[in-house]
């Protein structure tokens, strides 16, 4: 626990509360420890607050700091090593070695690997999740415990977890923001994944959060199939968006995780980033100007921002795009003597 409370320090030490954490964080471990051996142990309320994130509205709950060290605890030593072994290869979400990019790698092996046996044949499927986190039924997270967590003490702080979670329904929802909920909730359709991949022996499953892509030889397979993986959701308390739910010809380009596939007749992938990301960055760079001129903002965090924009798209067959924010990008900043002039600190012509 001592471990892992150092842990929770890191990248959040400019804070007061962190601070007093660290500074008697031994004697605070132990006695957190007595408290949890004897059962007492009660999470403390939550700090709730809301993120706009790419145009969405997303509800977080942070956890105390005292009790994200024995959040973290319960996630690396017993709910990864009990969880990991029971879920499919393909599901990528917030685990070790793995994430978004490693999804997209594996996407596109895959879509190389259908080419070479059906050609441009077939479809895949995309389905939706409704309200992942909002809508989790608990009764669902409390039988996983029962089947894998032996030690009876264990299973009790983690029933724990789930039971003192803030959530509008009850017997529903995990807040986003609480480390053990992520891993309760990236493992809860195990057993439905497993039926895709060993039981209806799917070529391709793959599994990012509350988002869903296969690949079928023939459209027919692919809407039969999502009509009974739609219904062994549901049968399980799982909530689907069926408006999201699609089969898409792999003779048209398909979006999985806000990136666009596009499988070519020469059986090359190209993977495009989210358009959506190039209008709001064109606007932000306008929006930027005008702050620069003001004083309001400095030369340097624009520099940074085109920096993280140009990182993304160098991830994808993207160069256009990133081309064209570039240009507009110098056409602003670089075109006039009126900025150049206005700080010391500005950018200069090369």
């Amino acid at each position: 626990m001592f471990f892992y409370g150092r842990k929770c320090c890191n990248g959040v030490r400019w804070k007061q509360s962190v601070q007093n954490f660290e500074a008697h964080l031994f004697s605070g471990t132990a006695k957190r420890r007595r408290e949890v051996l004897d059962g007492t142990w009660k999470p403390k309320s939550c700090t709730h607050f809301t993120l706009r994130e790419r145009g969405k509205v997303r509800p977080i709950d942070a956890p105390h700091i005292t009790d994200r060290q024995i959040h973290k605890t319960l996630c690396n030593e017993v709910l990864v090593p009990l969880y990991n072994p029971c879920m499919i290869y393909e599901n990528g979400a917030s685990q070790k070695n793995k994430g978004l990019h490693w999804h997209y790698k594996r996407l596109k092996e895959q879509l190389h690997w259908h080419y070479r046996r059906y050609g441009r044949e077939g479809a895949v499927l995309l389905i939706d999740l409704k309200g992942f986190f909002p809508n989790a039924p608990h009764e669902i997270l409390y039988q996983r415990h029962r089947e894998l967590i032996l030690n009876p003490d264990l299973q009790r702080i983690a029933d724990t977890v789930i039971q003192y979670s803030p959530c509008p329904t009850p017997g529903r929802g995990m807040p986003l923001g609480v480390e053990p909920s992520q891993q309760e909730m990236v493992a809860m359709p195990s057993k439905i994944d497993h039926w895709i991949k060993c039981q209806a022996r799917v070529d391709y499953e793959a599994h990012y959060m509350d988002d869903y892509l296969m690949t079928f030889p023939s459209v027919d397979e692919a809407k039969f199939m999502g009509h009974e993986i739609v219904r062994r959701f549901e049968a399980a308390g799982i909530r689907v968006n069926k408006r999201k739910c699609k089969v898409i010809p792999l003779t048209k380009p398909f979006r999985f995780c806000k990136a666009r596939f596009t499988l070519t007749e020469t059986g090359k992938v190209k993977v495009n980033g989210s358009r959506d990301g190039v209008k709001r960055a064109r606007r932000k760079l306008k929006l930027f100007h005008k702050e620069f001129k003001e004083g309001k903002r400095t030369f340097f965090d624009i520099e940074q921002y085109m920096e993280c924009q140009s990182a993304y798209y160098r991830n994808f067959n993207d160069h256009g795009r990133s081309l064209r924010l570039r240009r507009l990008y110098h056409a602003i900043f670089f075109g006039g003597a009126e900025c150049l002039e206005s700080s010391k600190t500005g950018p200069l012509l090369a």
